[in-house]
């Protein structure tokens, strides 16, 4: 009769006991929590990597950025203006106005209280009281020769009244010659004078001109 053995006994016969169920658990728990430890530094390398990359990354483009330092693009909220820069459509006088390629300036104030324009047999007297004389500066600044053209070209006194260009201004100017109305070249400027036949208690406020420009880029040069 077979005896029975006796707790924690082994004959050798037959299968070996199984370990403990508990013991068991244990280890799952243990590699369950090593695993989860080793993706956590995984991740944290992996952020911390990212974090150089985007840190390199940003100050590459900050030193790259040419206005960081640059005195030029600062905004201090001041302007500079250039008293011999032309302008459009309005001007005063000597300084330049752009029309075309061509830059016009009124070199001077205007010269009013002149009897007559002109010397000897081909001098010109006024007719209603005075001629105002306006000296003039043509400069071609494009490729081609421009032809001005002093049509249209008027005085508006302190009133408003209109005064066309005198037909005789030719004659206030040395050998009666106007080289403003010629062909001027490229890179070449033209001086000379233009006459109105104003009354006495007139007085010029603005002239009006279009000499290269459409029918309606009439430019205006205060002449106070």
């Amino acid at each position: 009769m077979a005896q029975p053995e006796a707790p924690g006994y082994y004959s050798g016969y037959g299968e070996p006991p199984q370990p403990p169920e508990q013991k068991r658990q244990v280890g799952l728990i243990v590699a369950a929590i090593v695993s989860v430890v080793v993706l956590i530094m995984i991740a944290a390398g992996v952020a911390a990597a990212v974090y150089v990359s985007n840190r390199g990354s940003s100050e590459d483009r900050v030193v790259a950025d040419p206005t960081s330092s640059s005195p030029a693009a600062t905004d201090t909220g001041e302007t500079t203006t250039d008293s011999t820069a032309p302008t459009s459509g309005n001007g005063v006088i000597g300084k330049p106005v752009r029309q075309g390629d061509l830059l016009i300036t009124v070199t001077g104030k205007p010269r009013c209280g002149v009897q007559s324009i002109g010397s000897g047999y081909s001098a010109q007297e006024n007719q209603k009281g005075q001629y105002c004389l306006i000296d003039l500066k043509f400069e071609n600044t494009g490729a081609k020769a421009v032809k001005p053209t002093d049509f249209g070209t008027k005085l508006v006194d302190e009133n408003g009244g209109e005064t066309s260009v005198d037909w005789g201004s030719y004659r206030a100017n040395p050998d009666n010659q106007l080289p403003l109305f010629e062909n001027i070249y490229p890179k070449k400027t033209a001086t000379g004078v233009i006459a109105f036949d104003l009354p006495k208690d007139q007085t010029p406020a603005t002239l009006l001109m279009n000499p290269v420009g459409d029918y309606d880029d009439e430019i205006k040069i205060s002449l106070k």
